[in-house]
């Protein structure tokens, strides 16, 4: 037991390639598992969103932790502290993008500023911060940005546009739109630590995770 993915409230659909992980429901996302007849291993939230015999449906179909609606964390923040006591190493959080900027702009915050093992995604982007070593990353997107978060240095090997050792200023943002013409990019991050954003266009054909 080592992934799961966190289904959040601004999910319009789980895509059939994430059904066959283990899966929390965020407040509103437990109804869509459960709509979408996807068993969960719990469900958490204060379910606002949801109506009193939505939340009975959810409870009926998994363990429900209920959230007062008055507290200092957000639904996210708890479903992952509820998926780190499971055991979890790896937590994907799906349905963080497309609605609300402070809620989007709160999950980047909780994968930058927080240290904790998180892949933010939809269906057009998959983001995550690399610190300081080798990483081999299969080419499943159409573009491979990096952000630095910290003054840093990145090599890029097997991408259209490589870099040699490169530094990275917190103002720079030129390492974006990149892409991989191997199999695999071997990137090394020398010093400090990056926001990877793997992405592609919607018109792009349809990815599996």
């Amino acid at each position: 037991m080592s992934e799961v993915v966190l289904i959040l409230g601004m999910a319009k659909h789980i895509p059939d390639s994430l059904k066959s992980m283990d899966m929390i429901g965020v407040d509103h996302g437990a109804l869509l598992c459960v709509q979408n007849h996807v068993k969960m291993v719990g469900a958490i939230g204060d379910f606002d969103s949801v109506s009193k015999q939505e939340y009975e449906w959810i409870s009926s179909e998994s363990e429900v932790v209920r959230l007062p609606e008055k507290k200092n964390e957000t639904d996210t923040e708890a479903a992952i502290s509820y998926a780190l006591e499971k055991g979890y190493k790896t937590i994907y959080v799906y349905g963080g993008f497309g609605g609300r900027m402070d809620h989007e702009i709160a999950n980047l915050s909780l994968l930058i500023h927080r240290d904790l093992p998180l892949i933010l995604m939809d269906d057009q982007n998959r983001i995550r911060v690399l610190h300081q070593g080798t990483y081999k990353i299969k080419k499943e997107y159409t573009y491979l940005s990096f952000i630095p978060l910290k003054e840093s240095v990145i090599s890029e090997q097997g991408v259209a546009y490589p870099l040699e050792k490169r530094k990275l200023y917190k103002r720079d943002i030129y390492a974006i739109s990149n892409e991989i013409v191997e199999e695999y990019a071997d990137i090394t991050i020398h010093e400090g630590s990056v926001l990877m954003i793997e992405a592609k266009d919607w018109s792009a054909e349809k990815l599996t995770f």
